[in-house]
């Protein structure tokens, strides 16, 4: 029961958090739009984003004056999110909208957005991987290097165009210099199978060369079925590698996680720790943490 009580008690602490920084973002947005903040304020762009996780992506490349509002923390699933009426007015009023593209959260700001907005999953050129049931993995493609680099390309564009006077093209160079550090790990998975806990793992699974076999279900209430414990085990004993979704405490998210980490060490199978999308820092960011437990003496 103390387990229960305990991670009850987080859950409401981190919507409370999440409440409060949303107050506190609104209050500094809604101020500019009134005329307020000085000349930075005025000359800036308003992009807001609705995935948790992307406001460090869309940092990379703002320049000077811009301003990058989050409507839901980090730690938040969006899943479970909505836009409130302070949210909805923001996302209406912002220059450039940035989503995820399948959350109701993300089909809401679309919706009632008056400028650009960027939907992650239809930028063209984005691929959009299958599941192993033959279904599209719409969980968060750009955590794939190589579609990150289309994400960033567009978004780059779409900021420039709406502000010619910044360069977003050299910050853009920047990120993608960062970017490349990690390329010597492309491939190293080859030939591997692997479960994942979470549809977001199988991006960053696939670009390390590993083919995605299972996809355990995933939240609070997983249910395990036999079948899907049976076949876990089974490509756990055969050398599969596990990718367990982790928040920025390095803990499992899920139970599914939780059952996958302890499986894979009793079985003594690999495991690689993957930071989940909505937890804080780029996708930059959460590659290299990937990439410090593959080559440590490189990255670590």
């Amino acid at each position: 029961m103390d387990g229960v009580e305990s991670g009850v008690s987080v859950r409401i602490a981190l919507y409370i958090a999440a409440a409060a920084l949303l107050a506190a973002a609104a209050g500094a947005v809604l101020y500019m739009l009134g005329g307020g903040g000085g000349d930075a304020g005025g000359a800036g762009l308003l992009v807001v984003v609705t995935f948790p996780g992307l406001k460090s992506d869309v940092e990379l490349l703002a320049c000077t004056g811009d301003t990058v509002v989050e409507v839901y923390s980090p730690g938040v699933d969006p899943h479970e999110a909505q836009l409130d009426p302070r949210a909805a007015r923001i996302v209406a009023e912002a220059d450039i909208v940035v989503t995820g593209g399948h959350t109701p959260a993300d089909l809401k700001a679309a919706q009632i957005a008056s400028g650009n907005v960027l939907e992650v999953t239809s930028i063209p050129g984005i691929t959009i991987l299958e599941t192993p049931e033959g279904r599209p993995n719409l969980h968060y493609p750009i955590y794939h290097p190589d579609n990150y680099r289309i994400f960033l390309h567009r978004l780059a564009e779409v900021m420039q165009e709406k502000r010619p006077e910044c360069s977003y093209t050299e910050r853009l160079g920047a990120a993608l210099g960062r970017l490349e550090g990690v390329e010597r790990l492309r491939g190293l998975l080859d030939g591997r199978e692997a479960v994942v806990d979470h549809p977001a793992a199988q991006y960053p699974a696939h670009w390390l060369g590993a083919d995605v076999e299972l996809i355990l279900g995933s939240g609070e209430e997983w249910a395990p079925r036999v079948q899907e414990i049976e076949k876990a085990e089974s490509l756990l004993r055969d050398g599969a590698v596990a990718f367990v979704t982790v928040g920025d405490d390095g803990a499992p998210l899920s139970k599914a996680g939780e059952w996958l980490l302890r499986e894979s060490r009793m079985l003594g199978a690999e495991v690689v720790f993957v930071k989940a999308p909505y937890t804080s820092g780029s996708i930059i960011n959460k590659l290299y943490y990937i990439a410090a437990q593959l080559e440590p003496g490189i990255y670590g």
